[in-house]
């Protein structure tokens, strides 16, 4: 299967640190968090990845040379948000795909069990214990009911940036990038989920329990993320 990890936009909330860097070329301790990403998903049985690039394209278009991905340009990420990103890549996943923010660190079993997971769209997720700046889901028989990043009622968990695509998942996917494309470029990727689900579509959620990730948002999460 196929990964795509969506690393275009400036990441503010990390300056100075992104000041002349990207997110993803952050390090933690030896290795850049694409770096270790890339060999997540390797050691998941991952080996097409397609990182979609916009912020100092020039510099992870380097590093994916060396670690042998392929990149896709967004030349709109200056004002756009992370679904036109997506959508810029959309020639990318017509057949299915495993979707990553691209400043989350995570276990190797995630994307395992997420690999195997029959829904043709399936959010990764951590019930309970929420953080502030999450985007909140609200979660009920396995399935996804709401997903927002403001407060919602019934709210139990969080997205963790992580999703899984079927073929079908993917064609309907598009089909909303496409219609978001027309009205909202700056649209965030958890406002086309939304759509989705407010279209009658089953969103299946996988939740991670006990297994471990960090979403590196602010400088203090790189402190952290070297623990991890």
């Amino acid at each position: 299967m196929k990964a795509i990890i969506i690393a275009a936009g400036r990441a503010p909330r990390l300056l100075p640190l992104t000041k002349d860097n990207p997110q993803c070329l952050l390090k933690i301790k030896d290795k850049t968090i694409l770096e270790k990403q890339v060999e997540s998903l390797n050691k998941s049985g991952i080996r097409d990845i397609v990182v979609v690039v916009g912020y100092y394209a020039d510099k992870i278009e380097g590093l994916c040379k060396k670690l042998r991905i392929k990149t896709v340009l967004n030349p709109f990420y200056n004002v756009s948000g992370m679904a036109m990103t997506l959508w810029t890549a959309k020639e990318e996943l017509k057949e299915g795909f495993i979707f990553l923010y691209s400043d989350i660190l995570f276990e190797e079993k995630v994307v395992k069990e997420l690999v195997k997971n029959k829904g043709d769209v399936c959010l990764v997720i951590k019930r309970d214990g929420l953080r502030e700046e999450a985007e909140k889901v609200v979660e009920k028989n396995g399935f996804i009911e709401r997903i927002t990043k403001a407060e919602a009622e019934g709210e139990n968990g969080e997205f963790i940036g992580l999703a899984k695509f079927s073929k079908n998942g993917a064609e309907r996917l598009i089909q909303e990038l496409n219609k978001i494309a027309k009205v909202n470029i700056n649209a965030p990727f958890i406002e086309i989920m939304e759509n989705i689900i407010k279209s009658g579509e089953k969103v299946s959620a996988y939740d991670i329990k006990d297994s471990k990730f960090i979403d590196i948002d602010f400088p203090e999460d790189l402190e952290k993320a070297k623990n991890f």
